[in-house]
């Protein structure tokens, strides 16, 4: 279910991340990719291939994509502030008037997509990170005002979801339910 969502820049990894959980359509049933070693090393070594991921860490990458996710769906903001206590970022500025970001504790994939995600509220980028109130699919929204709510209006390929649609056709019944 790609369409087009995909975030610009850097911030298209956290997007990537975040849907490795997923609910695919023919089953409905919730899919955690995290949890398969292969897909992990693939993703570390395409997106952060400077870092040595250590498994002793899963858990904590869990609980990482988990915060993330509800704040984007529920607005819950002050988790990442609890998770820049936890790995703050070091800032300063470069000659050509960039911030720029190092850890103050060890260096890692958390705080890799901590950095981005500091970036990205920076270039006012975040708050169009959404999750879909259906199939929970992370998606960025380039509607002119940033107010789309659904993943999709149509599915557009086979493994796509119309969620839009659907929760307006279902919308429509309960209200014709009601008149009749």
């Amino acid at each position: 279910m790609e369409h087009n969502q995909l975030a610009p820049g850097r911030l298209e990894i956290i997007r990537t991340f975040l849907n490795t959980w997923e609910i695919p359509n023919d089953t409905r049933e919730p899919i955690d990719q995290l949890k398969d070693e292969k897909y992990l090393t693939i993703f570390i070594k395409e997106n952060f291939s400077s870092i040595d991921f250590n498994s002793a860490n899963l858990d904590e990458l869990f609980q990482f994509r988990n915060d993330i996710r509800k704040s984007i769906e529920h607005g819950e903001l002050e988790l990442l502030n609890v998770w820049l206590l936890k790995k703050p970022l070091h800032v300063v500025i470069s000659n050509q008037n960039m911030l720029q970001y190092a850890p103050v504790k060890e260096h890692d994939i958390i705080y890799e997509m901590l950095q981005i995600i500091v970036e990205s509220i920076g270039l006012n980028q975040w708050h169009r990170l959404k999750a879909c109130p259906d199939c929970k699919w992370v998606f960025y929204d380039y509607s002119k005002n940033g107010s789309k709510r659904w993943c999709g209006m149509y599915a557009g390929n086979p493994k796509g979801r119309a969620c839009g649609t659907i929760a307006k056709v279902k919308r429509y019944r309960e209200k014709n339910k009601k008149t009749l």
